[in-house]
């Protein structure tokens, strides 16, 4: 599985299509950005981020695109 990190959203549309020009089997993880102490805000993301990678490892030529998103505020 090749892994690849769109972090401008400008980008979005533009890396869909170039990965969906190497392979059929593209996926997007969305996902809570990295806090400055390296993890998640969302505990969710935590806890599905491996469960996710194992199975898409065992999907040939797969290409997943991870997508941060920004928490708006510390009280949402």
């Amino acid at each position: 599985m090749k892994c690849v990190r769109i972090s401008d959203p400008e980008k979005f549309d533009e890396q869909v299509a170039q990965a969906l020009q190497k392979s059929n089997e593209v996926f997007v993880l969305f996902f809570g950005r990295e806090t400055s102490r390296g993890e998640s805000w969302c505990s969710d993301c935590v806890v599905a981020d491996p469960e996710v990678r194992a199975g898409l490892a065992k999907v040939a030529n797969s290409i997943l695109l991870e997508v941060p998103i920004d928490r708006l505020s510390e009280t949402d």
